[in-house]
């Protein structure tokens, strides 16, 4: 009887010690920034509004993940370091509510 206890035992130890290993045995796969450049037509676009030095691309993901708010949608979402590659532009002055309250 303890010959067959110790038997299960080892086969149970033999079998979730092989589902583990290959766990911690494969490599984390590697971004491959050369394919991404190429599929860029030119220099990565320039983002078009305020931007706090603070931020993470979890924030810019936000829109950027699904193209809500007419945000072109990013096909790198794993990156979150964005202002690496992007840089500040030109921002657009708010026409709308400039003239909002004022009579003349």
């Amino acid at each position: 009887m303890e010959s067959i206890a110790q038997n299960v035992l080892a086969l149970t130890a033999a079998v979730l010690l092989s589902c583990i290993t290959p766990a911690y045995a494969s490599e984390p796969p590697v971004l491959d920034l050369t394919k991404d450049a190429l599929r860029s037509t030119g220099d990565p676009p320039v983002i078009p509004h305020a931007v706090n030095p603070a931020q993470d691309g979890e924030e810019c993901n936000a829109c950027h993940r699904t193209g809500s708010h007419n945000a072109p949608p990013t096909d790198h979402p794993e990156r979150l370091n964005c202002t690496s590659c992007h840089v500040q532009g030109e921002l657009k002055k708010e026409g709308k509510a400039a003239g909002k309250g004022k009579q003349e």
